[in-house]
């Protein structure tokens, strides 16, 4: 027995008890959420009892995958995270293939397994992400003499955050200066934000109203409502790209957290996008006779949802691109096929019922497809895009803020 315990452990490396009985609730819970994101109320209640006849099949199998990858073996958080993924991938398309095999078709939804995939992994990711964090904020302080490096203070989450609202002037004047730049020599100034909502819904409605018809009525509010949202992230992601790369000066003279940078291209693009909305939303509810309703009181939860997940987003970029320059031409193409991934020319409701979720697993859609049900048709978000929308928003954002702490006393080396 002793012998077939040490083989184990070399596979798999020491089993830490508590961390797999975590792993497995969260197997079995993201399984059945799974579901439940595939299927609405009754439908659910129907593929019911088939998810629960698979679910010990799938979730030892995913156990067994993090097992044998070595999960539970320590080291770094990058290694960790590296094995989790492959962990999950290869665990749950093993379970896919047995549960098929053992199972049929029958009660089976291949889409259910693909969201299975993502919440797992997702969960697993960032509750270790976030302890992570936490045993950085909680160690204990051991000053080697009476002066004491504030700088370190900067990477732990709490002390980066404590920081942030200490340098919030600068965070405004760096807002400041890119208004000031944009606008810079313009007769109307900031006035530029507000005309150009105006110029869009026009050329939008011409072009849509008599040229390109559509059977969808009102079919420019609904296209409105996805594309600011879009140029939103797909600014602000751009703009991150370069906020290190290009603040060289800035980051060897001054001693500040190096996360305003790219926070401040995301706050400053957000201000944009309000100043846009300010005039886009009352002008086309007013256009189209739509009533205000208590849905459209979620937007501002969905919005700092979605800044949240730009702000994650940001940060792994501005991180990258530091080492990697490549990051920039990747990004454009990124964003092109993920702009045709996202609901913003087309309804959910056209797309065939296979690839709904698939579409909806792509990282704004579950943003896009909340604004046009809180304003285009007029309903609460379903549990599917809340459940969507708050693990990528927390799972980005706690992972981007990791791996720029992680990384940050390194990015002056790399300019």
């Amino acid at each position: 027995m002793s012998e077939q315990r040490s083989r184990l452990a070399r596979l798999t490396g020491p089993l830490h008890l508590g961390e797999l009985l975590l792993d497995t609730g969260i197997a079995i819970a993201c399984y059945l959420l799974a579901y439940r994101v595939r299927f609405v109320a009754p439908e659910f209640q129907r593929f019911l009892p088939y998810a629960l006849t698979t679910l010990p099949t799938v979730v030892a199998t995913q156990m067994l995958a993090l097992a044998v990858c070595r999960v539970y073996a320590g080291g770094t958080m990058w290694a960790t995270l590296r094995r989790l993924v492959t962990a999950t991938a290869v665990g749950t398309a093993i379970a896919a293939a047995l549960v098929w095999q053992l199972h049929g078709l029958t009660g089976v939804s291949r889409a259910a397994f693909s969201a299975d995939w993502l919440l797992v992994t997702s969960t697993l990711a960032a509750w270790r992400i976030g302890r992570a964090l936490w045993r950085q904020r909680a160690a204990p302080d051991v000053p080697a003499s009476d002066l004491v490096d504030r700088a370190t203070e900067r990477l732990t989450l709490g002390g980066t955050i404590a920081s942030l609202v200490q340098h919030r002037e600068l965070i405004k004047n760096l807002v400041m200066k890119d208004l000031k730049l944009k606008y810079r020599g313009s007769a109307l100034g900031v006035m530029w934000s507000l005309v150009s909502p105006m110029v869009m819904i026009t050329v939008y409605s011409v072009a849509f109203t008599y040229v390109i018809r559509t059977a969808v009525e009102g079919f420019v509010f609904f296209l409105l409502l996805g594309l600011l949202s879009w140029n939103f992230f797909a600014q602000s992601a751009t703009m991150a790209t370069g906020a290190i790369i290009d603040s060289g000066s800035l980051m060897k003279s001054v001693a500040f957290p190096r996360a305003i940078l790219p926070i401040a291209t995301v706050i400053f693009n957000l201000t944009q996008y309000l100043l846009t909305a300010l005039v886009y939303l009352p002008v086309m509810l007013l256009l189209h006779g739509v009533t205000p309703s208590w849905p459209m009181l979620l937007y501002p939860v969905f919005l700092g949802l979605q800044v949240l997940f730009t702000i994650g987003v940001a940060l792994l970029l501005a991180a990258g691109t530091a080492f990697f320059r490549d990051v920039r031409h990747l990004l454009d193409i990124a964003l092109a096929a993920l702009f045709w991934m996202t609901p913003i020319l087309y309804p959910m409701s056209q797309v065939p019922e296979p690839l709904r979720l698939p579409l909806l697993l792509s990282p704004l859609s579950s943003f896009v497809v909340a604004y046009q049900q809180i304003f285009f048709y007029q309903q609460w978000p379903s549990l599917t895009v809340w459940i969507i929308g708050l693990a990528y928003s927390l799972g980005v954002f706690l992972l981007g803020t990791w791996v720029f702490l992680t990384v940050e006393d390194q990015l002056a080396e790399q300019l």
